[in-house]
């Protein structure tokens, strides 16, 4: 025989009854922010490496422009991605009658998903937080519901396609910014100097497309996430805008830039190839002396500094040495995504020791000028790293959250921009505490891209990564950056030869493991967790059925329905422990 009690609630805000779910909340709140922080250490160089590199940013004016922009990414546009993660990836409808084990499903993925990152990175291998996370989250699916508990159209399937489609997509974007670049003006100089002056005026009208191209994506896709209907006044804003920027930039505003630009010696020749060796020996000194512990680096020091008593007429003939040194030094350091970023093209030196032609250096004075463009992209790719990066933190964030505020799992979550905001502190405290020691380092590391091939790369990387986010497709940051920078180096002459194959393949190998690595690693914690708070979740107040029988409820399992319109919740159990209990 059995019982039947119903009683009234409140949604929830911490009352007596829904007590037991606080623990979830409370530890989810804890690995969120703390995979947010790693993202900040590790992840952020993604878009600021070569800026530092270049010295066209300080590392501590790199801090603060990612402070800035990876906050107005994630509090834009954020909410999409962060909406994907927390119902676009299970099938949420098969855990209506238990959302309970939803939200525990949620806190283990979060777990688990900070747990191999950084397993991962102390190995040194370049695993993804974003294919992490999602083979997290599939995880506790398929151990509760088996292939029905997964969305796997369109929600698995769309994002097992743009990963695929994403670096693809970069690369194309990457190409040709660089080959407007290079055919438009570059190479028109370098074959004639004398067309120098030219070239310089061209460069002023390329950067004005990319002003223009660059704020009027980023305000239709933050104008229309938050409006979509309102399609004239969206358009006309972001038009507009762009608009007046560009013109500002082609009349007046490109003359205090390049002046300041080269009041810092930035402008002016620095990527002459003489100087560009001399300059990567000294920084591979600050990076040996940096490393004194590791045996690796002391050997690259040694190298860097035979190669820096040299003179400087023999500078060009040390490179391969130099080359050599610098990859010694870069295996010795901890994995950093920027790290196998900069390492997918082969270096000058590596080209030179099997006869190839070397990576394309144009015309000094014409290529320095694009220091100011390095710094509008990198600011534009940490727009599109909020953007996109925050929903691997903040959604499973919120899933937790709603599931517990509503008792139900909600279907049509709406944004929860405190969880954003909270996420994104987790990024940036995690860029300053962490994240400045491996900008500094990355940045040292790379100082071979030149400007318009990192300007081309970034550019590739947050368009592709932007569109992704207004579409709500989880994509990799890295492995855009990736597409971006083996497309602009295939512009390069024999550029196929130039890219670093054997690495790339074991990239892609990484992002194939990374999802079904961390999938398992979920499951399992995922049983151990839900086997272990087996009937813990609805226990009814004490007023309603009697002092004691909580307690004895814990034996049970039962389900509770309720949202923030239904305040009804119905509870039936064996009524001989209700009597038992009296």
């Amino acid at each position: 025989m059995e019982t039947t009690i119903t009683y009234n609630i409140d949604s929830f805000s911490g009352t007596t009854q829904m007590q037991p779910w606080q623990w979830i909340f409370a530890i989810c709140l804890i690995a969120t922010f703390l995979q947010g922080a790693s993202m900040g250490a590790n992840d952020v160089a993604n878009c600021f490496g070569t800026s530092v590199g270049a010295k066209v940013l300080t590392v501590t004016q790199a801090c603060i422009a990612a402070t800035i922009f990876i906050t107005l990414g994630s509090m834009t546009i954020g909410s999409q991605v962060a909406k994907t993660v927390g119902k676009g990836i299970v099938n949420y409808t098969m855990f209506a009658d238990i959302p309970q084990l939803f939200a525990l499903g949620m806190m283990t993925a979060a777990i688990s998903t900070g747990l191999w990152v950084s397993f991962a990175t102390w190995l040194s291998m370049p695993v993804s937080t974003t294919h992490t996370v999602v083979g997290s989250v599939m995880g506790f699916g398929l151990v509760q519901f088996g292939g029905s508990g997964i969305d796997w159209w369109p929600g698995v399937g769309k994002i097992v396609i743009s990963w695929v489609a994403s670096p693809t997509v970069t690369g194309l974007f990457s190409a040709a910014f660089y080959l407007a670049a290079k055919h438009w003006f570059l190479r028109k100089v370098q074959q004639d100097e004398s067309r120098l002056d030219w070239g310089l005026r061209q460069q002023i009208y390329y950067m004005g497309i990319v002003v223009f191209l660059a704020f009027i994506t980023l305000l239709i896709f933050v104008t229309f996430t938050y409006d979509d209907d309102a399609v004239g006044m969206n358009l006309g804003i972001s038009f507009g805008v762009a608009t007046a920027l560009t013109v500002g930039w082609i009349v007046y505003l490109h003359k205090p830039i390049n002046a300041y630009y080269a009041k810092r010696g930035l402008i002016g020749g620095f990527h002459d190839k003489d100087e560009v060796v001399a300059k990567d020996v000294d920084e591979l000194n600050e990076v040996s002396s940096s490393s004194e512990h590791d045996e690796e680096a002391a050997a690259a020091s040694a190298a860097a500094s035979a190669a820096a008593s040299a003179p400087a007429a023999s500078a060009a003939a040390m490179a391969p040495a130099v080359g050599s040194a610098a990859a010694v030094s870069g295996a010795s350091q901890r994995s950093n995504a920027m790290s196998v970023v900069s390492s997918v093209m082969r270096s000058d030196a590596d080209l030179r020791a099997d006869g190839l032609v070397p990576n394309d250096i144009w015309h000094p004075e014409l290529e320095s000028r694009f220091a100011f463009g390095q710094m509008v992209s990198a600011c534009y790719e940490a727009i599109a790293f909020g953007a996109n990066d925050i929903g691997n933190s903040s959604g499973t964030l919120i899933a937790v959250y709603q599931t517990i505020e509503y008792a139900s799992v909600v279907s049509k979550p709406s944004p929860e921009y405190w969880a954003l905001a909270y996420c994104t502190v987790g990024i940036i405290v995690g860029l300053w505490l962490f994240g400045v020691k491996v900008m500094r380092t990355i940045g040292q590391n790379i100082t071979l891209m030149t400007p318009i091939r990192g300007l081309s790369a970034e550019l590739g990387t947050a368009f592709s990564v932007l569109i992704a986010s207004y579409i709500g497709i989880p994509v990799s940051t890295t492995h855009c950056s990736v597409g971006g920078v083996v497309g602009a180096g295939l512009c390069e002459t024999q550029g196929y030869k130039k890219v670093n194959w054997k690495l790339l393949l074991k990239v892609i190998a990484s992002w194939v493991l990374t999802p079904l690595v961390a999938m398992g690693m979920n499951a399992l914690m995922y049983v151990i967790c839900r086997g272990g708070t087996q009937g813990q979740w609805f226990v009814p107040p004490a007023a309603v059925v009697g002092n004691g029988v909580e307690d004895s409820f814990n034996d049970y399992e039962y389900t509770c329905t309720g949202n923030a319109d239904i305040q009804t919740c119905t509870l039936t159990f064996p009524s001989e422990l209700l009597i038992a209990q009296k």
